[in-house]
Formats: C-alpha cells, sequence, structure tokens
C-alpha cells in the first residue's frame, strides 16, 4: 500500500479546525444538556419540547411555520426564555400536538 503524503497547509488547517472544535465541545454540551432538563420538565412547555424533539422536523421550518426565529426556538428549547401563549399554539399545531382540558 502506497503512503500518502499530506500537504503541509492542509495539515495546519484540520489543526486549527480541530482545535476550534475542541474549543466549541464545552458550550454544545452545556446546551444539549438544558435541552435535556427543560424537555424533562412536567410542564405544558416540557410536553411541548419533547414533542419538538420527536417530531424530528428542521427547527428552522418549526421556527418558520411559529412565525419566530430559529433562535428564539433554540432559546425556548433550552429552558432560556419563554414563549407567548399564541406562540406555544402554533408550535403545537406545526407539530400536531393538542390539549385537551381536563374536568
Amino acid at each position: 500500500m502506497a503512503e500518502r503524503i499530506v500537504p503541509p497547509e492542509l495539515l495546519d488547517r484540520l489543526r486549527h479546525d480541530r482545535e476550534l472544535i475542541a474549543g466549541e465541545l464545552p458550550e454544545l454540551r452545556e446546551r444539549g444538556q438544558r435541552m435535556e432538563k427543560a424537555a424533562a420538565e412536567d410542564t405544558l412547555s416540557g410536553h411541548l419540547r419533547r414533542a419538538i424533539h420527536q417530531s424530528k422536523q428542521p427547527l428552522r421550518e418549526l421556527a418558520a411555520d411559529a412565525g419566530i426565529s430559529s433562535i428564539l426556538l433554540c432559546d425556548f428549547l433550552e429552558g432560556q426564555r419563554p414563549l407567548p401563549s399564541d406562540v406555544l399554539d402554533r408550535l403545537a399545531r406545526a407539530v400536531g400536538v393538542t390539549v385537551t382540558p381536563v374536568g
């Protein structure tokens, strides 16, 4: 098998990219943990978060359907920002969730 020679510029770029990725991993891990914690809430918002995750729909499409930005939707999924009831209603419709009153 012939040995492949990797140009030094490519090696430098790969090293640089690895450093960037390693620097972002703690933040991504924290965001994932916040999303898991928020989705585990036994609240209406928690149930909606779980439905959003289970829907497998792209977040940008769900955000567009609800008339909000993807950033706002991500903040909601992380439990960082509450949403007004009209936006919650639109998100619920987008993922096919209905709420039945008890009583």
